[in-house]
């Protein structure tokens, strides 16, 4: 449905985009077991490097999926970052807010203490024309509001659905969802096809697959995100 959102946002069905605020809060570090004892995450999840481990782990997400969704560069950052965990001296929670070309502005909000989520990633989009938003929990459900005040709820099988309609995604269908696993399973198609064609061709042409430029952008952002937070002010973001 993420795909879905993509394919409404380059037709311009939500109009021009103006916003875009995703989060992903996840519980791990302020939750305790009966004694009260916390439970402990794995070794590598509970030191910090340069890059706070939670951006590496979490908000490499956030950033990924605005230039999916959006295709826009950032320009600029300002942001907060701060330890309320269980586990002192840890990075653990972050907010950033960020502008990119295009006039877009993009609130990101990503935490391991926020308790009653366990993956509570969630994106919405605003456009001048109308809205859309997705929720990992729910995600056979893309949910689009238009300037009349109608709420739409789309799914797999809807009339007004062409991206997600396609075979791939619909080996179960629509009510039956696969998830997780399954979005994998298109993703590792995806890379094949991409490696199959660079192997015939000495390149490739994929929507889909995120190349190693991208990753070196994506750690430009957190960076930024990270140098905004110390500094206490606007950080420009060198893409």
């Amino acid at each position: 449905m993420l795909r879905e959102l993509q394919h409404l946002i380059k037709n311009r069905k939500l109009g021009k985009i103006n916003q875009i605020q995703i989060e992903m809060p996840q519980e791990g570090f302020r939750k305790v077991d009966e004694n009260g004892k916390p439970f402990i995450p794995q070794d590598w999840r509970l030191s910090d490097n340069e890059i706070p481990t939670i951006s590496l782990d979490l908000g490499v997400h956030l950033v990924q999926m605005i230039r999916f969704l959006s295709g826009e560069t950032p320009l600029e950052v300002v942001s907060t970052q701060s330890n309320v965990g269980n586990f002192k001296g840890i990075i653990d929670n972050v907010m950033c807010v960020a502008k990119y070309t295009g006039d877009l502005s993009c609130q990101m909000w990503y935490s391991k203490t926020a308790l009653g989520h366990s993956n509570g990633l969630k994106v919405r989009v605003y456009g001048d024309a109308g809205s859309a938003e997705w929720f990992q929990m729910e995600p056979e459900y893309l949910i689009f509001h238009n300037q009349l005040g109608d709420k739409n709820i789309m799914t797999r099988s809807s009339s007004m659905a062409e991206e997600s309609t396609k075979p791939s995604y619909n080996r179960f269908k629509a009510g039956h969802p696969a998830g997780f696993i399954e979005a994998f399973a298109n993703y590792y198609c995806d890379l094949a096809d991409g490696l199959l064609e660079y192997k015939d061709k000495g390149y490739f042409v994929s929507p889909w697959i995120f190349s190693s430029v991208d990753a070196e952008k994506d750690l430009i952002m957190l960076e930024a995100i990270l140098s905004a937070s110390i500094k206490n002010e606007w950080q420009e973001v060198q893409c």
